[in-house]
């Protein structure tokens, strides 16, 4: 008998030797007084550790259908043999089955070395922590009667009591926190004012398009009505004073609608502006102020348009541009000129209408131009 196997069995003269964890315990130890028997003899070849360890494993194998044996045998009392068959029945730990389950190629023909008998003089069971219960039930023999048998103690589960509070506190916050929301979206708190989502009509709109004008242009809604203060800077019958552009035109019209200039744009481009003239006493009194521009048009029935306004006012400069829509309802389109030039220019300017800045050649009805000098 080599002094691998002296070594287990001397391991094994134990009272509890029954139990397959001890068993289990005392291979594990003889694995490991194995490697450091290697490992002392400074032993690197990969086949000679691979054959020490086949040969460690058969020897386990051996020992373990052995024990195994005699635990059958020695079983008399028949509830002693049934508690033994359930134990039997269990699948072996996972520390026993490693040495177990061996290839027949690799258990066959393994041959003896002096390597690590000498290792295992002090082989000794490895102790496992105190925490760790068998999961087998505890037979206490006694002596003249027949074994007693102690079933395990029930684990206490903190941890499924821990989840469920958790998972109760987490469908309270979420509770809350829907009604929160449903209170906040709802309009719950508002006044009756506040929940009213009824929009009136508003009147016309405007829409601004500014580019490189002066600072503080903005567009202003329609205006009903004008007062004495507004200077007429042109009426349909100063049609002398329009120059269209090459594709443009400025046509007078007369009708049940009453007088205005009918201004069609073939383009989005300057070619299709028409120029309205400002005369330069009224540049004058704009000079160094805020005033307001106000252009009365109107589309033809059933269209919509969207025209542009630019200015070119001599010395003052321009206004940038502005873009508006407007439908076949007459409207009064106004928006604020800001100059900072205090000097009255000498020469009249301009106001710059294109009737479509889509090109799609749509016309434009313009019935005045109005001017409310600043203060």
């Amino acid at each position: 008998m080599s002094g691998l196997e002296t070594a287990i069995r001397h391991a094994l003269e134990r009272p509890d030797r029954a139990n397959s964890e001890t068993r289990a315990r005392i291979y594990q130890s003889a694995r490991n007084a194995l490697e450091a028997g290697l490992r002392k003899q400074d032993v690197h070849d990969p086949d000679v550790i691979a054959k020490q360890r086949h040969r460690l494993e058969a020897i386990i194998h051996a020992i373990e259908v052995e024990e195994r044996a005699a635990l059958k045998a020695a079983s008399v009392a028949p509830a002693v043999r049934m508690d033994a068959g359930r134990r039997d029945d269990r699948a072996p730990s996972a520390e026993l089955d490693d040495g177990l389950h061996l290839p027949p190629e690799r258990s066959a023909g393994v041959a003896d070395s002096p390597v690590a008998d000498g290792g295992l003089a002090g082989l000794r069971p490895d102790r496992r922590e105190a925490s760790r219960a068998p999961e087998a039930a505890a037979v206490e023999p006694v002596s003249g009667k027949r074994a007693k048998v102690v079933p395990p103690k029930p684990r206490r589960r903190k941890r499924g009591s821990l989840l469920s509070f958790v998972m109760v506190v987490t469908t309270l916050v979420a509770a809350f926190g829907t009604a929160a929301w449903w209170v906040q979206t709802s309009g719950l708190l508002k006044s009756a004012a506040e929940r009213d989502t009824s929009v009136a009509n508003p009147p016309s709109t405007v829409q601004s398009e500014d580019f490189d004008g002066a600072e503080g242009l903005k567009t202003l809604g329609s205006e009903q009505g004008f007062s004495g203060d507004w200077v007429e800077v042109f009426k349909p019958a100063d049609a002398a004073n329009v120059t269209a552009g090459s594709r443009a035109s400025a046509d007078p019209v007369s009708d049940e609608n009453g007088q205005r200039l009918r201004i069609t744009s073939a383009t989005a481009e300057a070619d299709g502006n028409v120029l309205i003239e400002i005369p330069a006493s009224v540049l004058g009194q704009i000079s160094g102020k805020t005033s307001t521009v106000a252009l009365s048009v109107q589309s033809d029935a059933g269209k919509q348009t969207q025209f542009s306004v630019e200015c070119d006012f001599s010395s003052l400069g321009d206004c940038g541009r502005h873009r508006f829509t407007v439908n076949e309802e007459k409207s009064d389109m106004l928006f604020n000129v800001t100059f900072d030039r205090s000097l009255a220019p000498s020469a009249p300017g301009h106001i710059l209408i294109n009737s479509d800045v889509t090109g799609a050649g749509n016309s434009l009805s313009l019935f005045a131009v109005r001017i409310l000098p600043g203060q």
